[in-house]
């Protein structure tokens, strides 16, 4: 990060040098590595629990679960101010731990009494609308909204342990988060057949021990890492406020077109369900760059500018190699994976189709945003995200009711390639670099990914043992 001439002197306060910050143990690309093998295994227990709970709970069981499962997750981003995105900048520069935890648990038990208050008396409209794939299951959204609480400081947590890059304990956790909801939808939904009831419940319980588990690895990081200055109010307010609007536009971006799905389309539960499966296939080529800037924006605010902006270059061709090498691998394996193993879900195709190229440019865009957010040009991120919000809203109401689920495709696609084209274009300008060099990989990228792989190689035995 530029020091403290990239943000006004009054929103962001004397921090330590990059120097004096807690470093953990090993380099930022090894930390990389490691957070994207365990996305690797997270997303491959993942996917196995959605083809599990697609197969049991069919198109319509399908979109009702995700209607009411995702709730928690949007309003925790709607209703955090983007502080969240605060805290693991903060984290990042070096601030206490414990002051963190604090303003973690004050905020979470403010902003979860409001949101729940406010969601349950809008609840039947809600129903009637935006949440119409859930309509009938009036009891199951109002229990899902109790754990609210738990979602919000779940993210709260993350993000000081990323901030701090102290990941290592998180990664397993994930892992433990997937293993668990897999175990839950064998028993709850494909042993005792409890349908939709028994998929909601198995959310609460990963829900509660992810808690719990966050929750410890986070004292016990205070415990070992007590340096730094307490974190003012103030600071923390006013930089998650000026990032509000991206964090809500980015959200926003990517789950508008579930909900806008529910208020147009007639068997909404159907067309949500069959959504979702196109998007949960799409997702497999964004967790490279998930992985790279979950960690990269805490690393620039730590990083001098020359630091930062060689890490930019490096790791968004990286980014690109890998997407767009794993979105062309997945054209064939998931046209034949859905014929074989859900036939009944071959409607969703040809919107994962058009998703791909979506993805793609919402990778690049991502790792853009990181790097200015890093930079202290959290208002540059804001209007990109805003304006690509609007132009997501407008073609999706234009294009869902002519073309349904491949209209919300089509939406995304045009939003996601305009975000990236804003982003990039800033980043080019702060970092003084040409457009093609931070995304045309070269021969830097293919050692890294061949690096990457042999890393990830070590880390799973069953490709040790082949």
């Amino acid at each position: 990060m530029k020091a403290p001439a990239d943000a006004p002197a009054s929103a962001l306060p004397p921090t330590q040098p990059a120097s004096q910050s807690p470093q953990p143990h090993g380099t930022f690309a090894r930390r990389v590595g490691s957070i994207f093998a365990t996305r690797v295994v997270q997303f491959g227990l993942a996917f196995t629990t959605s083809i599990l709970i697609s197969r049991l709970l069919g198109r319509e069981g399908k979109g009702t679960f995700v209607a009411i499962s995702t709730l928690p997750g949007t309003l925790t981003v709607l209703g955090s101010l983007a502080l969240p995105n605060a805290v693991n900048y903060f984290a990042g520069k070096g601030h206490s731990v414990a002051s963190l935890t604090r303003a973690a648990f004050a905020l979470t038990a403010v902003f979860s009494a409001l949101l729940i208050a406010i969601a349950w008396f809008f609840l039947p409209w809600l129903e009637s609308s935006f949440l119409s794939a859930a309509a009938g299951h009036d009891t199951l959204l109002r229990v899902i909204l109790l754990t609210l609480p738990m979602s919000m400081l779940v993210t709260f947590g993350a993000s000081i342990l990323y901030g701090r890059q102290d990941v290592r304990a998180y990664n397993f956790i994930q892992i433990g988060q997937a293993v668990t909801s897999l175990l839950s939808a064998v028993v709850l939904v494909g042993v005792l057949r409890l349908g939709v009831p028994g998929a909601v419940a198995g959310s609460v319980l990963v829900t509660v021990l992810t808690t719990v588990a966050v929750m410890e690895t986070v004292r016990r990081l205070g415990r070992r890492d007590s340096a730094g200055p307490t974190v003012p109010r103030r600071a923390l307010f006013s930089y998650g406020l000026r990032l509000y609007p991206s964090s809500f536009g980015g959200f926003a971006n990517a789950r508008a077109d579930t909900y806008i799905l529910q208020a147009l389309l007639v068997n909404s539960p159907e067309q949500l369900g069959l959504y979702a499966t196109a998007v949960t296939m799409a997702e497999l080529v964004f967790y490279v760059p998930d992985s790279i800037a979950t960690l990269f924006m805490p690393r620039v605010a730590g990083s001098t500018v020359e630091d930062a902006n060689r890490m930019l270059g490096r790791f968004a061709r990286f980014s690109t190699l890998v997407t767009v090498g794993i979105a062309l691998a997945l054209i064939p394996v998931a046209f034949v994976g859905i014929h074989l193993v859900l036939p009944q879900f071959v409607d969703c195709l040809p919107a994962f189709f058009v998703l791909l190229p979506a993805v793609v440019s919402l990778s690049l865009a991502k790792i853009m945003i990181s790097y200015m957010a890093g930079r202290g040009r959290a208002g540059m991120v804001s209007v990109a995200n805003v304006v690509a919000l609007v132009l997501n809203v407008g073609l999706n109401i234009i294009l869902i009711p002519r073309f349904g689920i491949v209209g919300a495709s089509l939406a995304s696609l045009g939003s996601y390639t305009a975000l990236a084209t804003m982003t990039l274009l800033v980043a080019c300008r702060l970092s003084g670099q040409g457009p093609l060099s931070l995304f045309i990989p070269g021969r830097a990228e293919v050692e890294l990914l061949v690096s990457g792989v042999v890393r990830l190689s070590r880390r799973l035995p069953l490709l040790r043992s082949t």
